[in-house]
């Protein structure tokens, strides 16, 4: 995937080649190979060469490099690690350039690489190979000062992806000549040759002019020792002025300090100019503020984070207008290849805010971004009356290929920008398994779903071979999507808030686009919210698909039908869903809150229930009658009232059915009740009437033998820990379901000791019908009581486990190694954390999605009135948005302390308190809606105090 066009050609054989004819009409005098070889067995990279043929004749060797590449995410997303034991490699490619040694290779020749015995690597993966013949160089112009003069020492000995470690460091002396330029009103001249320097220091300029020979000729070499520990200022601290005609380069490994990234140009000021420079292996090429800036005719290859980032902030700037990135070439950046990047505040690391003016009138034209591994090709991040046009953008490894937003909960609001005329290729991708779009608009991503997007012009864009949505909407309003085409989507054309790009409210005026090329089971266009409103007029596209069996084929009945073959039809006809989530929606085109299932036999499970959801399945009964339904699934609490299964009129068949608590999302049980079915092809809806649960499958089988009343309880147990003595607790529920085929005669329901009941059942209980008995706990000593329901059902008697404790709460943490549950968490760093005493360990949620949510379950009701917030005791200050509410039964929660940012702050041991009038709840709830150090929700102790 971080391949161009997404491919490449394998040389894994001796003897084995690619081969391209110079069709260019010029001779050909300098080739640039990007391509891959093995890392070492340790990390660190290795060299190698492989041959270049022309003519079918053997030329010379090209010295390739994996010093460069091959960094290891293992369980977390970085790109600072070369240990190659932490696994989930990334930066397979590297690039290398070099004259053509002897006469160029003329016009209509064939040219070659071939992998021969003498080539050592055990591969050579080739992506691409650039061809030009540049001009000669240029030579010193008048009024200007060669730093050669100053003591600058060129150094050309080939290094292959490292320093020459005997090379001169010629900082000193390149600044001494900047010095002397800019006393003196002269141009600084940096002649042919490669010139160091090392150590962590830049160079600085003001208003004075930088040129070289040309970037094929003049190269400034950042050398860093690493490790490194010391961060680094960019190689060029600029201000208001114009560098020309250099090529700038790194031995960075990594994106980060430690492998001794800086940047390439930090610039500011005024009316400055960067204009034919080629930058490699810095952290970014151009990081730029001020006002009536220009970069173009420029190339960034093999930078690990953005390639250009015009922006507010740079060199302590608060301004960034009418900057303009022009016919610029960017290819493998490991964050966006272009940026617009308008930022709102940055936090202090007292706490404070400085806060920036937003970004105004950025024009972003006529540029190539290439194979990004680690961004979007061009991202929009607030201001206003920006234009993107005429760009080319292909070949996103992970990420949205062209974005119209705003960057973090610290970033400006996107108040108005026009789109048009750029191509989108075989963008998007599946970061955070969040399915993302090629083209997209709105607040949602790297906004983290806060914040004002207004007044998005899209118009004549192409968007092609997206590898998920064409073109996506999250909250965003006033867009105007226009003239636009959608060729091949790889799900649907147009998605209005898909899979974890909510759009809860918005509006778009769409009009004239086309959309072509769609897979069976995929939309052109698609409104999975009921807040947004679409205009929608000129459509060029099929109509929607009427629903039907996923696969063309109902599921049989006797037989299992699995819970992610819904039927296609869409929003609305085969499924309704209030917003659209899922880890695994790229299961199928339409794909909606689907999730990777561990349970027996792999495959999908449904989830992100909610109440008033349904999914509708056709399926094909073959004979009439009374089927046992098995319901598998996973609830990490019990959820009373969780399903009923209804007929194509809304028949409910099952009544209401309760799920018991499996543990966990993942951790299955299957639970069971009849349905009565008629024989032939019928529609059943599974409808969601409390949330809280995952479902696989629906497994239907015949029935058999006389009928008979059995009685199943959900829970099976009640554990009523850490009661008060001589308090009562809340009460818990049991719902008593007759899932046989007879009515059921109850002739007792009884509970033991300190334990008091209420029940609903009566004395008798028909067929699929059920009832609940509410228990209360009021401790005077612990111990095991049973729960008794007697009658003439098959499994008499019936038996519920009561347990309690009681206990004296005064200076006790109440949710010390209690059970706990999340919205979601990343790598491994699950709720259970929280409550695990340890500061150091911690939570966190899913990357760039708000809201997000961890919780306590107490095991029962208890009175509370403090809450305590830890973040591991060593991280830098932090805010967080948060709101606490708790809940008796894990449905309706109640707001405790309302919504207020925080600040966690390492002076105080990264702790905040949350006091709020006693109350008396069994689930604590805290949920985070921004933060400002981190693209997600982060709590390291979650503690519950009575007083």
């Amino acid at each position: 995937m971080e391949a161009s066009g997404h491919s490449y050609v394998h040389l894994g054989g001796t003897g084995q080649s690619v081969q391209w004819t110079n069709n260019t009409g010029q001779p050909i005098s300098f080739l640039n190979v990007r391509a891959s070889i093995p890392d070492s067995a340790s990390g660190g990279g290795v060299t190698g060469t492989l041959n270049l043929y022309v003519n079918g004749v053997f030329r010379e060797e090209l010295n390739l490099n994996s010093r460069q590449s091959w960094v290891y995410e293992g369980n977390y997303n970085t790109s600072d690690n070369q240990n190659s034991a932490d696994g989930d490699p990334r930066v397979f490619w590297g690039e290398s350039h070099t004259f053509v040694t002897g006469s160029p290779i003329p016009a209509g020749a064939t040219f070659s690489l071939r992998k021969d015995s003498d080539n050592s690597a055990s591969f050579y993966d080739v992506d691409s190979l650039d061809v030009e013949n540049p001009p000669v160089p240029l030579t010193q112009p008048a009024n200007s000062i060669s730093i050669t003069s100053c003591g600058a020492v060129p150094d050309n000995n080939p290094t292959n992806g490292a320093a020459d470690s005997q090379s001169v460091d010629s900082r000193a002396a390149i600044q001494n000549c900047i010095d002397q330029a800019q006393q003196q009103g002269k141009i600084l001249w940096i002649p042919q040759g490669t010139f160091y320097v090392k150590g962590t220091a830049g160079l600085n300029a003001q208003g004075i002019t930088i040129a070289g020979a040309g970037m094929w000729y003049s190269t400034l070499c950042r050398d860093v020792p690493v490790p490194n520990s010391t961060p680094l200022a960019a190689l060029f601290n600029l201000t208001s002025c114009t560098v020309r005609n250099l090529h700038i380069d790194a031995n960075a490994v990594s994106r980060s300090t430690i492998g001794g990234d800086g940047g390439a140009m930090d610039t500011t000021g005024t009316g400055w100019l960067a204009d034919g420079i080629w930058t490699q292996h810095t952290m970014s090429g151009f990081w730029a503020s001020g006002t009536g800036g220009t970069v173009q005719n420029s190339r960034l290859t093999s930078i690990w984070a953005d390639g250009i980032n015009v922006n507010n902030v740079s060199l302590g700037a608060d301004t960034g207008n009418n900057l303009t990135v022009t016919n610029n070439f960017v290819r493998g950046t490991g964050d966006d290849a272009i940026a617009i990047n308008s930022v709102n505040y940055n936090t202090n690391s007292d706490g404070s805010k400085t806060y920036y003016n937003p970004m105004s009138n950025v024009t972003v034209s006529n540029n190539t971004s290439i194979a990004p591994w680690g961004g979007k090709g061009v991202g929009i991040y607030g201001g206003s009356g920006h234009h993107v046009k005429d760009n080319y953008i292909s070949d996103t490894a992970r990420y949205i290929g062209l974005g119209a937003g705003r960057f973090g909960v610290n970033g400006s609001d996107l108040l108005s920008a026009t789109v048009t005329g750029n191509t989108v290729v075989r963008s998007g991708g599946n970061a955070y398994s969040q399915g993302q779009p090629a083209l997209h608009i709105g607040n949602g991503g790297d906004g983290r779903n806060t914040g004002i997007v207004d007044k998005v012009t899209v118009i004549g864009n192409t968007v092609t071979d997206s590898l998920y949505d064409g073109i996506g909407f999250s909250t965003s309003t006033n867009t105007l999507l226009q003239d636009n085409t959608v060729s091949s989507p790889g799900r649907n054309g147009i998605a209005i808030s898909p899979s974890f790009y909510p759009a809860p409210t918005g509006s778009a005026t769409i009009t004239g686009n086309t959309v072509t090329g769609l897979d069976p089971s995929a939309s052109a266009f698609v409104n999975n919210s009921t807040g947004f409103v679409a205009t929608l007029s000129d459509i060029h596209w099929p109509p929607a698909a009427p629903e039907g069996p996923y696969g063309g084929t109902p599921a049989a009945v006797p037989g299992t039908v699995q819970a992610e073959n819904y039927d296609t039809g869409g929003q609305g006809v085969a499924y309704n869903v209030t917003s659209v989530n899922g880890n695994a929606n790229s299961y199928r085109a339409d794909g909606v809150d689907l999730d990777n299932t561990a349970d027996a036999g792999g495959g999908h499970n449904l989830g992100w229930t909610s109440g008033g959801q349904w999914f509708r399945y056709t399926v094909d009964v073959a004979t009439a009658g009374t089927y046992t339904l098995g319901l598998r699934v996973a609830a990490p609490s019990a959820v009373a009232g969780a399903l009923h299964l209804s007929d194509a009129s809304g028949t409910d068949l099952t009544g209401a059915v309760d799920l018991p608590a499996t543990g966990d999302w993942q951790s299955w049980a299957t639970v069971t009740t009849h349905v009565v079915l008629p024989a032939g092809r019928q529609i059943l809806t599974l409808n969601q009437d409390t949330g809280g649960w995952n479902i696989n499958y629906l497994a239907f089988a015949a029935g058999s033998g006389s009928p008979q009343a059995t009685l199943t309880v959900s829970p099976g147990s009640l554990t009523f820990a850490d009661q008060a003595v001589n308090t009562t607790s809340a009460a818990q529920t049991v719902t008593v379901t007759n899932s046989g085929t007879a009515t059921a005669s109850i002739t007792g329901v009884t509970a033991g000791s300190d334990f008091a009941r209420t029940s609903t059942c009566g004395t008798s209980l028909a067929a699929g019908a059920n009832c609940t008995v509410s228990v209360t706990f009021r401790p005077t000593a612990s111990g095991t009581r049973t729960l008794t329901l007697t009658g003439n059902q098959s499994n008499n008697p019936t038996t519920v486990a009561l347990s309690g404790t009681g206990t004296d709460t005064t200076g006790t943490n109440l949710a010390a190694g209690k059970p706990t549950s999340e919205s979601s968490h990343t790598g491994v760093y699950p709720s259970s954390n929280v409550t695990d005493s340890d500061q150091g360990s911690y939570w966190e949620s899913a990357n760039n999605t708000f809201p997000q949510w961890v919780q306590v379950d107490l095991g029962s009701a208890r009175s509370a009135s403090r809450v305590v917030l830890q973040l591991p005791a060593a991280w830098g200050a932090r805010s967080q948005a948060l709101t606490l509410s708790g809940s008796a039964d894990c449905t309706t929660f109640t707001t405790l302390k309302s919504s207020a940012v925080y600040t966690f702050d390492p002076n105080t041991k990264n702790t905040v308190t949350l006091t709020f009038p006693a109350a008396t709840q069994r689930y604590f709830r805290v949920t985070i809606t921004a933060n400002d150090g981190w693209l997600a929700g982060q709590v390291s102790e979650f503690q519950i105090w009575a007083s």
